[in-house]
Formats: structure tokens, sequence, C-alpha cells
């Protein structure tokens, strides 16, 4: 699943220097990054009239210089210090991902049920939830800066806990703790792309590497949930104790994240200098900016779709099924998302291999191939899966002649969207560590990209509410033709579509007028 620690993936060089961390947000002959330290675009290293700053390009060719002269500090580590320090950032990545597995084993399970439990306002909980997630997603900044990763972690997953169980309790306190949980996500999963990101930088593990090792742990609670929600249902236990067993190991998660590893990047983190301290107000502006600026601005429909993807998978497919099929076999729904954690935590780390040798280029290529392979199965569930329910004599549906078809078409379209939502999701997170991979820009950008992600599966959830699949099979069909369209310009036309070394050493050169690095020369021509 993970590549051998002695035999690593991409020799990369991460420096810790603040100098050299500004190569990203001075050298991009696209308008990149914020560059301040607290995570502001605004200075005058971002002018729109000028793409390449002299002031930027002497700190490179001093830093430059320096590196040459006294080699790099993780070049000069023995080997065996560098293996250690590889073990012990996939140890804490993954203690971070078990933690994750276990709160959104219960989550996914909880809202694959929403739809079924509340039918006509389960759309609208959904809704609510990733309403609330926009704003978690836009205070997450301002939380991160202050507080240790650990404490984010443990309160936002007390908060999922009792989100699990409330959907017992009726439609209010359903509304009241979709609200709650929505901001708690915010929070949560923005520090964990900092985590990742801290860890990575200050260990020297690929990126693409390291977060395939969180995302594997990430992606298999789909198959874990529904395994234990078939064991509830064979057993003949209730939806209601299905639901509070989720929430037990929510909680059990919750407090397996209190002793997540602070790693060195994050103690900055945790405590911002007053200096460099900025208001909410500058911190959710800042997230505005970056939204609509390159290269972010091009990640925009791929966060769009993965949450039309999100929306597609738990809320749409659901109701795609016939009542009739749901009634007499509801083990067909754990069945489809247990072959949806399987392909999404199979795909987790050949994609992020995959970036980490090639970048964006063979990512493309395989998120379309998917993306056919989800839609050819999701019309087949719809259109074709009800003719092979025929009706009895007694006028009921016999759903016994054509089970084993049946179970056929949903394993292999959940286990396609379980890929597609794998990639999406991979691909997001992969590029934004690398594309911004200092300290509070990383949130953020992970902010920035929850809000964009949350505002399309608000979208796809109200669009949801008209029961129109053609409607949103079509919307899913424009995002993915914008996406890949994005992605065909950042690789054709940007340095960001490369391998994350090889971008560094590009952007570098580009800053430095190096011409001796191989790629470099067509950014060159486009810088002048």
């Amino acid at each position: 699943m993970v590549q051998p620690v002695d035999v690593p993936l991409i020799q990369t060089t991460q420096r810790t220097d603040v100098q050299l961390a500004s190569v990203l947000a001075s050298v991009s002959p696209i308008e990149t990054r914020p560059n301040s330290s607290s995570g502001s675009v605004d200075g005058h290293f971002t002018t729109a009239v000028v793409l390449y700053h002299p002031l930027a390009k002497e700190i490179e060719v001093a830093c430059k210089d320096e590196v040459d002269d006294c080699g790099n500090e993780a070049d000069q580590l023995a080997p065996d210090v560098m293996h250690a320090k590889e073990r012990s950032a996939m140890l804490r990545v993954a203690w971070l991902g078990f933690g994750f597995l276990c709160i959104l084993t219960a989550l996914n399970v909880v809202l694959t049920n929403v739809t079924v439990l509340y039918p006509d306002q389960g759309f609208n909980s959904l809704a609510t939830v990733y309403f609330s997630f926009i704003i978690g997603s836009l205070l997450a900044p301002f939380f991160t800066a202050r507080f240790p990763p650990w404490l984010i972690f443990v309160t936002a997953g007390c908060i999922y806990t009792v989100f699990d169980a409330s959907l017992n309790w009726g439609v209010v306190p359903m509304f009241i703790f979709s609200a709650l949980i929505g901001i708690a996500a915010g929070s949560l999963w923005v520090a964990e792309g900092s985590y990742v990101t801290a860890t990575a930088k200050a260990s020297g593990v690929p990126i693409g590497k390291l977060t395939s090792v969180f995302l594997t742990f990430n992606t298999i609670n789909m198959t874990i949930g529904n395994v234990i929600s078939l064991a509830l249902q064979r057993l003949g236990g209730s939806r209601a104790t299905m639901l509070y067993v989720m929430a037990g190991i929510s909680g059990f998660g919750s407090l397996c994240l209190a002793f997540v590893p602070t790693p060195p990047q994050s103690v900055a983190l945790a405590s911002v200098p007053a200096e460099v301290e900025t208001s909410l107000a500058t911190k959710i502006k800042a997230i505005g900016k970056l939204i609509v600026r390159r290269p972010m601005a091009a990640l925009i429909p791929l966060i769009l779709w993965n949450g039309a993807v999100n929306t597609l998978a738990f809320a749409n497919f659901p109701s795609f099924l016939p009542d009739a099929l749901l009634d007499a076999r509801p083990e067909v729904l754990p069945l489809m998302f247990i072959a949806y954690g399987a392909f999404a935590a199979l795909g987790s780390p050949i994609f992020g291999r995959v970036y980490d040798r090639a970048g964006l280029r063979p990512l493309m290529v395989l998120m379309t191939l998917i993306a056919a392979a989800v839609f050819t199965m999701t019309y087949l569930v719809i259109l074709h899966l009800p003719t092979l329910l025929p009706q009895r004599a007694d006028g009921s549906l016999d759903v016994d002649t054509h089970y084993g078809t049946i179970v056929v078409i949903l394993v292999l379209a959940g286990g396609f969207l379980g890929a597609l939502d794998s990639i999406t999701t991979g691909t997001m997170n992969f590029v934004q560590s690398a594309w911004f991979p200092d300290g509070v820009e990383t949130a953020t950008a992970f902010a920035a990209s929850r809000v964009v992600m949350c505002a399309g599966f608000v979208l796809l959830a109200l669009i949801s509410n008209t029961g129109v699949w053609q409607v949103v099979l079509a919307l899913n069909h424009a995002l993915m033709v914008v996406t890949l369209a994005c992605m065909g310009w950042l690789v054709w036309y940007t340095p960001y579509g490369l391998a994350p070394s090889e971008m560094r050493n590009v952007l570098t050169a580009v800053a430095t007028d190096d011409k001796d690095v191989d790629g470099a020369e067509p950014f060159m021509e486009m810088k002048n």
C-alpha cells in the first residue's frame, strides 16, 4: 500500500528557510498564492502588473548560491536518520488517519441513511451541513492559528459523535446538529490539511506518498462502516441501534485524536507571534482573494465536482434505487458502499504515487476513464435496474429472480464512485500541499477549497430536492468537462501540472533565469 521507506519514490528537498519558502509566491508565470505569514494576498510580490519581481529574484539568487555552497541540510542527513524521520512521519499521519477512520466510518454510514430516515427533509439536512461547512471553513484559519491540532481534532470529533446519535431524536435536533457538525467540519479538515502538509515538509516525505497514507485510512471507512451496518441488519438490529453504535465508534476515534503528535511546523501554527496576528476579517478576505487567483482558480471546477460527486454518492444514489428493492433487500445499500470504500482505499496510494512521479497529466487521464465508468453505471442503475424487478401476479415486484445481477451492478457502481471520489479528493489535497507548503498559507488554501467544495455540495443537494435526475447528472457532466479543461491548462501551460520536485526546480529556475534546468525554458519564454 505504501512504498517501502528504503526506496524513496522521489527525493524531494524540503527547506524551512523563509526566503526559499517564497519561491512559489514570487516566481509564477501566473499569479499564485498569499505570501505573507498571515495568509494575506496583499503585498508587493503580488502586483498584478508585474509577473516577476526583481526583489524576489534577488532573494532566490542569493538562496540558490547559499545552497550550492553549503548544500541542503536534508541532503546531509545520514540515510538512517532520513529513514527514521520518514517512518515517524508515516506513523503520525497513519495515527491521524485511524482517528479519522473511526469518525468517518460512523458519519458516512449515518449520511447514507439521512434521506431514508427523513425522506422529506434529508436533502435539506445535508444542505444545512454543507452550508455550515462553508462558514466553518472560513473560520478555520482563525482557529488553526490559535489552537494545537489535537484540540481541534478532539472538539470537532465530539460534535460529529453527537450528530450521529441526533438522527434518533427527531427533525429539530437533526437540523441543530447538522449546523454544528458543518462548522466543526471546517476546522477539522483544514487542520488535517495543514497537519499533513507540515509533517511532509518537516520530514521530507513526498506529499503524494504521505497524503495517500492518510487517504487510505480515511477512505476505507466506507467499507468498515457498511460491513458493521450489514452485520447489524443481519442480526436484526434497528436503524436506531445502528446509529448509536456508530456514535460510539465516532467517540472512540475522537479519543484517539487526542494523542496525535504535534509536528514541528504545527507548533508555529499553534502559537503565531503577536506581530503577525491578523483579524478574522483579514483571514476571510485572504481566503476570498486566494479563490480567484491562479493556480487556485483553475482548481475550482475540480473542487466543485468533488462536492457534486459526494452528493451523487450519498444523497442521490439511494434515491435512485426502487423502494421495493430497499424494503425487500436493505443490505444492497451497505454492499454498494462497501465497494465504494474498498475501491477508494485501493486507489489512494496509487494516485499518490502517480502524482509524485508524473504530476497531473496521468491523473487527468485516469480521472476521465473513471468518470466515464461512473456515469455509465449511473445510467444503468437509473434506466436498466428497474427492468430487473418484474411484477408478480399479485402486483408486487420480484426482487429475487435477478438479484445477483442487481448486486453486481450496484457493487460496480459503488466501486467506481469510490474511485472517482478518491482521485478527485486526492488530487485536491496533493496539489494544495505542493502549491502552498508554508504554514498559515496551507490553512488558507485548504479553507478556500473547502468553501468551494461545500458550495458544490449545497448546490447539488438543493437541486436534488427537485427529484429530476437528468438535471443532477447534467450538472455533473458539465463540471467534469470544465474540470478536465482546467487540468489540461495546468498541465500544458503552467509548471503546476508537474510532479512536485520538478515543479519546484522549474519555478526556482524561472526565478533565477537558470536555463540549465530541464523543462524550465518554455516557462521562461512565457515570462518574457
